[in-house]
């Protein structure tokens, strides 16, 4: 992606919402009204006699919630009792991946936040609650829906390079799909199942194997950066400032009911949004009620809560927000909006079981921050020539550069220098491991400071050390290997040891194959420069710790080489090489 493009403000949801026209508005107040009510209603049913009165604790999504609160106040309004106790529902609004993290925490009643009802904006969640560690597996397998929305891709009309609003491809989010400096904006898949989809999809579209991992890791790369953290108000995107007017609009990956809601209330110098839907299938979001309580009482309170909500007062509320009936159909409401096509779109139900842990898994592996030592050769094979191009050490401090410039702040890197001229033990260990965006003296980060190192490198002469310090620099990981980072050494050499290690090769590989472990995994990522390094040799050392090694003449191919490396972090315990 260009470097020029101008990051976008934060696309999730804010807490405090603006006047609106349209239902939306009208619901706002009623809204209001119900949070003044929450405090006096229970008062009031004990004053009435009810005996206790317990809270059915309901809790769903921002862009559902107004409906759930208008169905909870006509639910409290009959003062329901359910055994001489009184039953009070409240809705509140909280991210699905807290619930997720509640419910399978422990106990779900040992939890302040745990719900006896849950709506997420997607079966997903249940799915994932029910086979994670600690599963929640008295959850129901088949919840009904309250409404439906599919995943579209959205973006201002006649925005330059989108297709047809019913031909669009998950392939216009690969960075090589669309125009370099557009960005795309999806929700973290961890907090969001249009996220999930998003992924689940161009994993589909690239398949398997190593090339599908480097273009999965570049696609994560370049969206990582504008990804929201919650459900996405596009009104925080497109909110018709000068600012805004002057970015490159982006494609967004939402509900289709976001794009109705953003239309409605969107301000006046904001453009309009068309939906663009999948030729060859989306995602259906489907609002399940989740009975998430083993309590009789709450449990009737919970259904009871369910039949008032299949009232038509509330249905035709909920098609008023934007949604689609559970199955799917438009109704003449949503027919009506601006940017919707009425026909249901091609749908799949593909997002389930492998699938949906693989579509998080890829985003977390990728998103998850590094520690690296990078070893670097400075023995006298460093200064022969690439194929009557460049030294070794000139195409090594471009890769270190590069590298350099490749990884974000939250990484912890290090630097070895390795050559039998420069100590007694083979190497100058010019850098411990330190955060790149961290300052500890002055203003001078540890990337700056590893930059001046890079750009400084020469050779030194002698011989490489090269098996012993490769071993010396895995152990040197393995001893201090944090559990919440992809810990690896990352090897750039002439790929020549000639006798100057006190081990041999087969005992270094021995070495590395015992040290190897699975649940810790430490990875060497080795990049050799000119055809005499010994690639055999060179692959399996990689292959002794899940790594993997390429040998290049060609420094062009240095930025493949490192972003393919990254990518094998996605197979890493069980990569094949």
């Amino acid at each position: 992606m260009s470097s020029g493009r101008h990051r976008l403000p934060s696309p999730t949801v804010t807490t405090t919402r603006k006047a609106v026209r349209s239902p939306l508005g009208i619901t706002a107040i009623v809204v209001a009204l119900i949070v003044v009510a929450a405090i006096a209603v229970p008062v009031t049913m004990n004053a009435l006699g009810c005996g206790e009165t317990r809270y059915l604790r309901v809790s769903t999504t921002q862009s559902i919630a107004p409906v759930m609160r208008e169905a909870a106040a006509e639910f409290n309004a009959d003062r329901p009792s359910y055994g001489g106790q009184c039953v009070y529902a409240q809705v509140d609004e909280i991210a699905p991946h807290r619930i997720l993290s509640a419910l399978t925490g422990g106990q779900p009643g040992d939890s302040t936040i745990a719900p006896h009802v849950w709506v997420p904006e997607s079966s997903a969640w249940v799915e994932l609650a029910r086979v994670s560690d600690g599963g929640a597996h008295g959850l129901e397998t088949d919840p009904p829906s309250l409404a439906s929305s599919p995943v579209v891709l959205a973006a201002p009309p006649n925005t330059e390079g989108m297709p047809d609003p019913d031909d669009a491809s998950w392939t216009l989010l690969l960075p090589d799909g669309r125009d370099p400096d557009r960005p795309v904006v999806m929700v973290d898949p961890n907090r969001g199942a249009d996220g999930m989809t998003v992924m689940h999809a161009i994993r589909d579209h690239l398949g398997s194997g190593d090339d599908a991992d480097t273009a999965m890791t570049d696609f994560v790369r370049d969206v990582q950066l504008d990804s929201a953290f919650g459900e996405i108000d596009l009104t925080n995107v497109f909110t018709g400032s000068a600012a805004a007017h002057e970015r490159v609009a982006p494609v967004i990956a939402v509900p289709e009911q976001a794009v109705v809601a953003y239309n409605n209330r969107r301000a006046d110098s904001a453009p309009a949004l068309q939906a663009h839907y999948i030729s060859d299938g989306t995602v259906n979001l489907d609002y399940p009620y989740v009975t998430a309580t083993d309590d009789s009482a709450l449990q009737s309170a919970a259904a009871d809560l369910y039949e008032v909500l299949r009232g038509s007062e509330h249905r035709t509320s909920l098609r008023e927000l934007g949604f689609r009936d559970p199955s799917g159909e438009a109704s003449a409401t949503l027919a009506a909006q601006t940017g919707i096509i009425a026909q249901q779109p091609p749908v799949h139900d593909d997002l389930t079981g492998d699938a949906l842990l693989a579509s998080v898994t890829d985003w977390n592996r990728l998103g998850m921050p590094s520690r690296t030592l990078v070893l670097a050769d400075a023995s006298a094979n460093m200064a022969d020539e690439l194929d009557g191009g460049p030294e070794r050490i000139e195409v090594a401090k471009q890769a270190a550069l590069m590298g350099l410039g490749m990884f974000p702040d939250e990484t912890d890197m290090g630097l070895w220098l390795m050559s039998e001229e420069l100590d007694g033990n083979g190497r100058d260990e010019a850098a411990d491991m330190h955060r790149l965006g961290a300052a500890d003296n002055g203003d001078t980060t540890r990337r700056q400071e590893l930059v001046k190192v890079a750009e400084e490198l020469e050779v030194a002469g002698g011989g490489s050390r090269l098996y012993d310090n490769i071993l010396a620099a895995y152990d040197e990981v393995t001893d201090d290997y944090h559990e919440d980072k992809i810990n690896s050494v990352i090897l750039l050499t002439a790929g020549q040891d000639e006798g100057s290690s006190d081990i041999s090769h087969e005992e270094l590989v021995a070495a590395l194959q015992d040290r190897f472990d699975p649940q810790r995994p430490v990875t060497m990522f080795i990049i050799a420069f000119g055809e005499q390094a010994d690639e055999l040799e060179l692959a399996q050392i990689a292959r002794a710790t899940s790594g993997s090694s390429f040998v290049t003449e060609d420094p062009n191919e240095i930025g493949d080489i490192f972003l393919s490396s990254i990518s094998r972090r996605l197979c890493v315990p069980n990569c094949d090489n």
